[in-house]
């Protein structure tokens, strides 16, 4: 039945005539439908704009209108990606533990010898002074020397002491490395220059030779007892001595 059915509304359909133009009343109802139809599309278009302008503006989190395209973004400094990393000349030197510097010597840390040579009217040499302990300790400036008599009095008067230069001064050498201080580490010695001239009454005993140091410590000086003293060039004028500061030996 339902194919009889089709086939008879398919007869009927064959025997209408065509029209070729649409009557009046379906021409309205179009253009009716196609007004409506645009201005739906147009809200749409409205709504999604909109819509999309809040997106974006909730997305920046700023209720500010956007930058055009072509200007910086005024928050684009505050970005992690734009700040700059610190480079290594600005970052904090990392802190490097204090190395003490060496203490000086005390008298107990050494041992001093003497040695004299007759020159014209006075005696030249030197006295060596040496690191007998296990530390590293370090000398400085010019000794001070005290002269003792045979009853181990400091003699203080008819002795006079003037600064010498050092003996590689005097000899035009170069200067030791880290003078004026000398650094003595186990062993080492520092050396201090002697010029020693016009000790009266002729046939004077030598007297025994003793350094003294800032801390009230002081060492006495081997060998300058056994050194034959230098002649008697001006009975009124006292014995000069001249000392050297400290220097490498």
């Amino acid at each position: 039945m339902d194919e009889e059915l089709r086939a008879l509304l398919r007869h009927k359909a064959d025997e209408v005539p065509p029209h070729r133009e649409a009557p009046r009343s379906l021409n309205s109802r179009v253009r009716r439908r196609i007004a409506r139809n645009a201005t739906v599309l147009g809200s749409v278009l409205v709504l999604a704009i909109g819509g999309s302008f809040a997106g974006v503006r909730a997305f920046t989190g700023t209720d500010q209108p956007l930058p055009p395209a072509s200007s910086p973004s005024p928050h684009a400094a505050r970005t992690p990606h734009s700040s700059p990393s610190p480079s290594p000349s600005s970052s904090t030197p990392a802190t490097r533990p204090s190395v003490p510097d060496d203490e000086p010597c005390a008298a107990a840390q050494l041992r001093a010898v003497g040695t004299m040579e007759g020159a014209a009217g006075s005696r030249e040499g030197s006295l060596a002074v040496s690191n007998f302990s296990d530390t590293t300790c370090t000398l400085s400036g010019t000794p001070e020397i005290t002269l003792l008599d045979d009853n181990l009095d400091p003699i203080t008067s008819g002795v006079v002491f003037s600064p010498s230069p050092a003996q590689w001064e005097a000899d035009g050498s170069p200067q030791p490395q880290s003078w004026p201080t000398v650094t003595l580490n186990p062993g080492d010695a520092a050396s201090v220059r002697i010029r020693w001239s016009n000790w009266c009454p002729d046939g004077r005993s030598a007297p025994l030779w003793r350094i003294q140091f800032s801390d009230g410590g002081y060492l006495d000086v081997n060998g300058m007892d056994a050194v034959a003293p230098p002649p008697c060039n001006g009975a009124t004028q006292p014995s000069t001595i001249e000392v050297g500061p400290f220097e490498p030996a």
